[in-house]
């Protein structure tokens, strides 16, 4: 998503590193880049910390014992906490940095795979995971239909998928004035060191996607910022708590 000039926002990043930038918007040099940045900041960065990542991990049922990918890992806050939790994990992302300081600050608790999630994802059996986790991924992601496609494939019977991406009230104008089209898929960029391109979508283009999966739809929730969140930014926790930043999604499947 593309934050105000006074946020700061970050942003796992799902990419293959084969493509070429221009054939590239989700931008894989850019993550590669801001990973040393992303590392040192994303475990206390009032968005990140104290605005997603308590309402996309309270979707996130329990998982002691479970298989879960954590799907655009970053560098591997939500890996950590999984396996914390007692999952068996395999974090993928797109960007080798991100990985790198995922591998350090996981070690052996987990594995780890370079995967592109606009690509199949071939090397993951079916039936071979009990739940997906997916934050703030997907929005490197123009087409959902094959992703989620392939999330399902890979998911046993009542396996859950959550996952986070920007809420499409905060990615339209007023708030971002790059936007053009409300029902359009448009890639547009956000300022964070280097420009980094992403896609913006409707509520239709977030949801449908999912229901065409064979997935049903559990909870939605459009988070507010913790009393954390206002000791770390007084300055915006007011219209935080009254304006939507991201959207958190639980589903399983059929």
């Amino acid at each position: 998503m593309a934050p105000s000039p006074n946020r700061s926002v970050l942003l796992p990043t799902c990419t293959n590193p084969n493509m070429t930038a221009e054939d590239d918007p989700i931008a894989t040099d850019a993550y590669d880049k801001l990973a040393d940045t992303y590392a040192a900041d994303v475990r206390t960065n009032a968005y990140n910390a104290e605005l997603e990542f308590p309402a996309t991990s309270s979707l996130i049922p329990d998982v002691e014992g479970k298989r879960v990918l954590d799907a655009g890992c970053g560098t591997g806050a939500y890996t950590s906490w999984l396996v914390e939790q007692g999952a068996d994990v395999l974090g993928i992302d797109g960007s080798e940095e991100m990985l790198s300081h995922a591998i350090e600050a996981v070690g052996d608790r987990a594995r780890f795979e370079q995967a592109d999630l606009g690509a199949p994802l071939d090397f993951l059996d079916t039936d071979s995971f009990d739940g997906i986790v997916c934050a703030l991924a997907l929005s490197y992601v123009k087409e959902w239909d094959q992703v989620l496609s392939e999330f399902a494939r890979i998911l046993t019977s009542g396996g859950f998928l959550v996952l986070s991406t920007g809420h499409p009230v905060d990615q339209f104008p007023p708030e971002n004035d790059e936007a053009e089209n409300y029902f359009e898929i448009e890639m547009l960029t956000k300022s964070w060191d280097v420009e980094v391109p992403y896609y913006r979508r409707p509520f239709a283009a977030i949801l449908n996607p999912v229901l065409d999966a064979d997935f049903e739809l559990d909870r939605i929730v459009e988070p507010q910022p913790t009393e954390a969140f206002e000791k770390l930014r007084p300055e915006r926790y007011e219209k935080e708590s009254r304006y939507p930043v991201f959207l958190c999604v639980r589903a399983t499947k059929r």
